[in-house]
């Protein structure tokens, strides 16, 4: 310390290869398991068409201003969180703050990765049970017993956890390029590549058209308030936002490459996979006569079912399992990055030894997820509130980590950009000029972020309606 002023000794980083790189690792953060089994389900029972049409203008005018932010903040001295909030707020008294704020956003994907490695090994655990046939000739009685006691088995859930999370960790302790880059590359086109597969699939077996009215058709009357929240939230979380892996992805990118470009690469990208997924899913349903669902259910209990009845049925029941296994694995990899990278950059562990030592003690974290669906049931961690209160250990980490601190670090990075960062730094970071176009998205960033996000907080909280009743 010198002066008054802190010197942290940073390592050299490494680089994307190319835009593309950062892309498809972008896109492969962005479209996990809620692209492929909530999305479609969402916009059909929330007025189909005007229910797209009002996501698409959440994530041009919300979204993607959102994703160049934290591209803004990663990329600027191309560092991950903790140094990226510390060097930009130098010579600020709020600067222990921001150091805080950077700790939060390396934190939250570990509380994420704490459940989402078990679901990812739900995934892995169906590719087997697909291949060996274990879900031949059940009825729905039967694949939901199977669902049930894959949960209820806690050796079960802890053995394709750990295979999820040692994928995950071997890629990571790779490095950017022969890892994180290698990865994505292989990954991304498989995913796209089984996603048109299953599409084409279900052309040939009717639905189609049953599949386009239910998530297209527009009722306008569906439109309220809340789904305009239902919008913002389901937007806000299918972009990554919050999770620090966008900043993070950002402290790789070269400075060559555009930032608004790219944010709206990923934005496009991750929608058409959320919007083509319905078409991959729902004319299954639709032509087998079974009732709408999403999430677990419709996808472990519903469609091994209608798997087993199609022509194929096995073929394509694996190549959904290993969808879902892909979109897990490439979600998991760019939330394990935050906390390495931090160790790496800081000097305080080589990338080996990162991913080993984040990787035990994630193993520990999900080991306690998967026993609270058995042998910790039971155990409640936080009773002060009817939101939190039946939640088991696995579900209060979900609704801690992937909703209230995903949103909190959203908050603070659009304030930060906002309000904290020089004004040249982020003209010179986004390659746009003190056009109207920048002055428009300052406006957004400065204000409407704040604003939006601090409602989805109150939401999530269940504080709104009751907010609302004392101001009205």
């Amino acid at each position: 310390m010198k002066n008054g002023e802190i010197t942290v000794t940073h390592v050299a980083q490494e680089k994307w290869s190319s835009g593309t790189a950062f892309l498809l690792a972008a896109i492969g953060s962005a479209v996990g398991l809620g692209n492929i089994y909530r999305f479609p389900y969402v916009v059909g029972e929330n007025g189909g068409g005007a229910f797209v049409l009002l996501y698409l203008g959440i994530v041009a005018f919300f979204g993607i201003p959102l994703v160049m932010t934290e591209l803004t903040i990663g990329r600027r001295n191309q560092l991950p969180p903790i140094s990226a909030f510390t060097t930009l707020s130098q010579g600020k008294k709020s600067q222990p703050f921001w150091k805080f704020i950077g700790w939060i956003n390396v934190l939250t994907p570990l509380g994420i990765l704490g459940f989402y490695f078990v679901i990812s090994g739900w995934t892995l655990n169906y590719v087997y049970s697909m291949i060996s046939g274990q879900l031949n000739n059940l009825v729905e009685g039967q694949t939901l017993k199977v669902f049930t006691d894959m949960q209820q088995s806690p050796l079960t859930l802890i053995f394709w956890m750990t295979i999820s999370l040692s994928i995950t960790a071997f890629v990571i302790s790779r490095g950017v390029k022969l890892g994180l880059e290698k990865a994505v590359k292989i990954l991304m086109p498989m995913l796209f590549l089984i996603l048109v597969s299953l599409v084409i699939y279900s052309a040939f077996n009717g639905g189609m058209r049953e599949t386009f009215e239910f998530m297209f058709t527009p009722d306008f009357s569906k439109i309220t308030g809340k789904t305009v929240l239902e919008a913002a939230g389901q937007a806000f979380f299918s972009l990554s936002l919050g999770s620090a892996t966008m900043l993070v992805y950002g402290s790789y990118l070269p400075k060559s490459e555009s930032i608004p470009k790219l944010a709206c690469g990923v934005a496009f990208a991750d929608t058409f996979v959320a919007l083509i997924a319905g078409f991959a899913i729902f004319p299954i349903v639709f032509t087998n006569g079974l009732e709408l669902d999403s999430g677990p259910n419709l996808v472990f209990v519903t469609l091994p079912i209608i798997f087993d009845q199609m022509p194929f049925g096995q073929l394509f029941g694996i190549l959904f399992f290993l969808l879902l296994a892909f979109a897990a694995v490439t979600s998991t990899i760019s939330l394990f990055e935050p906390a390495v990278s931090n160790l790496e950059e800081r000097g305080i562990l080589t990338r080996g030894k990162g991913s080993l030592v984040v990787g035990l003690g994630l193993w520990c974290l999900a080991a306690v997820s998967a026993l609270s669906m058995n042998i910790l049931s039971d155990v409640r961690l936080l009773t002060f509130s009817d939101t939190v209160a039946s939640k088991n250990i696995m579900d209060l980490l979900e609704y801690m980590s992937a909703n209230a601190m995903m949103l909190v670090n959203a908050l603070f990075a659009g304030i930060f950009v906002g309000w904290v960062m020089k004004r040249k730094d982020v003209l010179e970071e986004l390659g746009l000029d003190d056009s109207l176009l920048f002055k428009f998205w300052r406006v957004i960033i400065k204000v409407v972020v704040p604003v939006v996000i601090s409602v989805l907080i109150l939401q999530l909280f269940e504080l709104l309606d009751p907010l609302m009743a004392f101001i009205l």
